[in-house]
């Protein structure tokens, strides 16, 4: 199994990450993804790569890096600093980019306090990391809450890189719409799409190319429903495996071929 997008360097999840990735290895994973927000999530993403190689053999531990759109609400990124905030990301990805396969979650996030106010701030850093990915011939991995459209104004001058948007939150219009837009898009569920008011997504988990198909956990955030007021992590990927084959009525055989194909297309690794 795959989870493609994780956050076992996270401040919750760090501290326990051996125990959750022994859970992983014992499900018969076989590769993470920990996605990067902040210095301390980049920073720790790759240090779980590097020693996973020593501990963890058989199973693939990669990073991605970017800077958090919360950053700029709270002034660590600003309009004096962020072109060094993302020249500092380049550096880090050149000194470690064997374990370092895209940028992002990048996004926009209007929802926090002074949200509004520092938006324009915030598109420029999703503009330059966008910029950075397309440099450094990375992914860029979209996290999109309810900002869609100014998230298209900015991701439509990308249009040839590979653009995934993790933890799918919207419905089947606008998956066309990015369908259209980007010829290397992919599409991650999470433990989200078995729940009951999730039939947006369900819906569109009907329509999506299965090439462009992921499966993630976002952990610890988004648990499945058959656990859901558990800690999620990368070993209840399986029960998003089993609810997406149901959903589609394919076996698990199948859906694990194609969800491997993808992820190496996506990561390019």
């Amino acid at each position: 199994m795959y989870d493609s997008h994780t956050h076992l360097n996270s401040e919750v999840m760090y501290p326990e990450r051996q125990h959750y990735m022994d859970f992983f290895v014992q499900a018969w994973g076989k590769w993470l993804v920990n996605s990067g927000a902040s210095e301390f999530y980049n920073e720790k993403g790759i240090e779980i790569a590097k020693e996973s190689l020593q501990k963890y053999p058989n199973l693939r531990v990669k990073a991605t890096l970017w800077r958090h759109p919360l950053e700029c609400v709270e002034n660590i990124i600003t309009q004096e600093n962020y072109l060094q905030k993302v020249q500092d990301l380049k550096q880090q990805y050149l000194a470690n980019k064997e374990h370092i396969v895209a940028i992002g979650e990048i996004w926009i996030d209007v929802h926090f306090p002074n949200g509004q106010e520092t938006l324009g701030l915030q598109k420029e850093l999703f503009a330059l990391q966008c910029d950075l990915a397309q440099e450094l011939n990375l992914p860029i991995v979209v996290h999109s809450r309810d900002e869609f459209n100014q998230t298209i104004d900015i991701l439509q001058h990308y249009k040839n890189q590979i653009i995934y948007f993790h933890c799918w939150g919207y419905g089947p219009e606008e998956y066309r719409r990015l369908n259209d837009m980007f010829p290397n898009l992919f599409v991650g569920f999470c433990g989200n799409v078995t729940y009951k008011n999730a039939q947006a997504l369900r819906d569109t988990l009907a329509i999506v190319d299965r090439n462009q198909l992921v499966l993630e956990t976002d952990a610890p955030y988004l648990a499945p429903q058959v656990v859901r007021w558990e800690t999620n992590h990368p070993a209840y990927v399986v029960y998003i495996y089993d609810f997406v084959s149901q959903q589609l009525q394919i076996s698990r055989n199948i859906l694990d071929k194609q969800i491997e194909k993808n992820i190496f297309t996506l990561y390019k690794k």
